[in-house]
């Protein structure tokens, strides 16, 4: 028995483990079937395709990854004997948790219609000033610098269309 009252549960046996691995399974073949349907493709120029990658290319990506590593992670379930600890969290933990998911559902609602770089800008620094910012100029750098870089790297190099900012359209690196 572990502090928590939970019975380890014996080699070969069903644990949270094998459900996360199926979950992210299953997961992984719902995004590889809608992400045709959910992605947006780019206007034709002059008949043919834009150069640059294929828009589902990233989602298909991840969905692969998804099965893979669900599937290693169910696979290597089988041998795991540990214990369940999630009980055992505390209510900072689950606010922490909670407090990222509600971030990146506004992030998602607002990304549209502020651009990919603004509302990153605004979940970075929301983010690191509720976990602790020890230094604003850093967390301010940070905040700013790196979805800059991103959004040059994705938009740029890898030419993937991002929402533009809508107060800056004519600077391409904003």
């Amino acid at each position: 028995m572990s502090d928590a009252g939970d019975d380890r549960a014996p080699r070969g046996a069903i644990n949270f483990n094998t459900v996360f691995g199926v979950l992210a399974i299953v997961f992984g073949v719902v995004l590889f079937i809608i992400t045709p349907d959910q992605v947006e493709r780019p206007r034709l120029l002059f008949g043919r395709k834009s150069s640059g990658l294929d828009p589902d290319f990233f989602p298909r990506m991840v969905s692969i990854l998804f099965i893979f590593v669900g599937g290693w992670l169910a696979w290597r379930a089988r041998s795991l004997v540990e214990t369940n600890q999630f009980r055992r969290l505390g209510g900072e933990a689950i606010t922490n948790v909670s407090v990222t998911i509600a971030c990146f559902v506004i992030l998602a609602q607002i990304m549209p219609s502020i651009g990919f770089v603004l509302s990153s800008i605004l979940l970075l620094g929301v983010l690191s000033t509720f976990y602790g910012n020890r230094s604003v100029i850093v967390g301010a750098l940070i905040s700013v610098g790196v979805p800059l870089i991103f959004f040059n790297l994705l938009r740029i190099w890898l030419q993937v269309v991002l929402p533009q900012n809508p107060f800056f359209p004519d600077v391409l690196w904003f």
